[in-house]
């Protein structure tokens, strides 16, 4: 995202914060609801390193062009540490942000209402819930053992099933640039 810098040194600012990750809860209790799924063996297709990786790089304007580009500097360590987001062309508010979370199982508990999905052979755990009429959409996907790579999408009167389209090729644009652990 350093080239973000450089590419949006023209843009337009957008005012505001981006929207927080739906179903992300900073070191409190989420709340109590059953798991929709029931949660095997988490997969990992290819272990990736995270080592010197900068969370801001991990979503480049190409990669954001789909849903609108970004505006403005990234946000790093927002909507939560360890993430980087980005406020989007597209509309007030939109945001998209990319960035490594903790181990897949704990997303599982802390997001129970979510689903689970498959990423090139990574377990993925895919979340949405309207938040201030944006649709916002989260998937964390198992990179090791002990690590997610997490990312989120939410835009402004975007049905979940587009939104979570959108992570999807965000998600995949994203774990492509890490390299095997």
């Amino acid at each position: 995202m350093l080239l973000l810098f450089a590419a949006t040194a023209c843009a337009a600012q957008v005012s505001g914060e981006p929207i927080p990750a739906a179903g992300f809860y900073d070191n409190t209790t989420p709340p109590t609801q059953p798991r929709s799924t029931a949660v095997t063996q988490v997969r990992i297709a290819t272990p990736r390193g995270t080592e010197g990786i900068d969370p801001c790089g991990l979503l480049t304007p190409v990669d954001l062009a789909e849903v609108g580009g970004p505006v403005g500097p990234p946000h790093p360590d927002s909507p939560i540490a360890g993430t980087c987001a980005h406020l989007l062309a597209s509309g007030t508010e939109n945001t998209a942000a990319a960035g490594f979370y903790e181990p897949y199982q704990v997303v599982v508990t802390r997001q129970p209402r979510g689903a689970a999905t498959d990423i090139e052979g990574h377990s993925a755990w895919l979340y949405c819930e309207l938040v201030n009429a944006h649709q916002t959409c989260t998937a964390a996907t198992a990179i090791r053992t002990d690590r997610t790579l997490v990312t989120m999408l939410s835009m402004q009167g975007a049905s979940a099933a587009d939104t979570s389209d959108q992570l999807f090729r965000l998600t995949t644009a994203a774990l492509h640039k890490l390299p095997p652990a």
